[in-house]
């Protein structure tokens, strides 16, 4: 199991942690105890547990809590993959692969004697579709001058899981078994941003390429099939590391980001 290199310790009285603010927000998505981010692809859910300090000590009561969050884990991620569409062929052997991956960010004793575990997971492994048609292990292509292709998606408002790129005539241009195998385990088909966001910003770097692309159903983007075959041919490497922001319209004014 995986530990932050800067383990922190909150004493919070109240048992209220304050949520950031509207700006600059990842896209995420709140199921449960997990916290779905899109924009880093990981996955954060918490371990909780009331237990008496001056028997088990505070490390000993971060276990506790830590074991209860991974009980979580291995009850709760069927769910969580049947929601998103996904079989459940495979659940149980991702859930044992994640517990042994787990990384804690962050430890909260409360007054009342609870103590808080927060993990952290990935979200592409907790997601696995059981792909193995992949272009290649390792991206192929030749580099481009272009940092990113920028998907600006009309339409869709959430992040999709298991997601296909066609023309206007329905013709597949883009799936799995165009990424690299490498790529794909970490970042399935490409992240997911809000407009104008801080983490849109810092992945596409300093030039990015776009395309407009609408949403069709729960699983398709529409692209016109000349903008594709131009991407394809300029930046074909990009496609192969499934470096893709797929930028969808940004949260209300309002929205502040769940902290768990």
């Amino acid at each position: 199991m995986g530990r932050s290199a800067c383990h922190l310790v909150l004493l919070i009285g109240m048992g209220l942690v304050p949520a950031m603010g509207a700006q600059a927000l990842p896209v995420t998505e709140q199921i449960d105890r997990f916290e779905l981010n899109w924009s880093t692809m990981r996955i954060r859910f918490y371990g909780e547990a009331t237990v008496d300090f001056s028997q088990r000590g505070f490390e000993g009561a971060e276990k506790v809590a830590t074991d209860d969050g991974l009980m979580y884990v291995l009850s709760a991620l069927s769910k969580i993959r049947t929601q998103k569409g996904l079989t459940d062929n495979n659940a149980a052997s991702i859930a044992n692969e994640l517990t042994t991956q787990v990384f804690v960010y962050n430890t909260i004793y409360y007054t009342d004697g609870r103590v808080r575990v927060e993990l952290d997971i990935s979200l592409p492994k907790a997601f696995d579709i059981g792909f193995n048609e992949f272009i290649a292990d390792e991206p192929k292509a030749e580099s481009s001058s272009g940092s990113a292709v920028v998907v600006l998606i009309s339409g869709l408002k959430t992040a999709l899981v298991q997601m296909e790129i066609r023309d206007t005539d329905g013709v597949l241009l883009y799936s799995p078994k165009d990424i690299a195998k490498s790529a794909f385990k970490k970042q399935m088909a490409g992240r997911w941003f809000f407009k104008n966001s801080s983490e849109l910003k810092s992945y596409i770097g300093a030039n990015p390429v776009e395309i407009e692309a609408v949403a069709e159903g729960d699983k398709t983007l529409i692209v016109t099939k000349s903008s594709w075959s131009k991407l394809k041919a300029e930046h074909p490497r990009l496609l192969e590391e499934a470096k893709l922001a797929f930028v969808i319209s940004g949260p209300p004014k309002n929205t502040k980001s769940s902290s768990m």
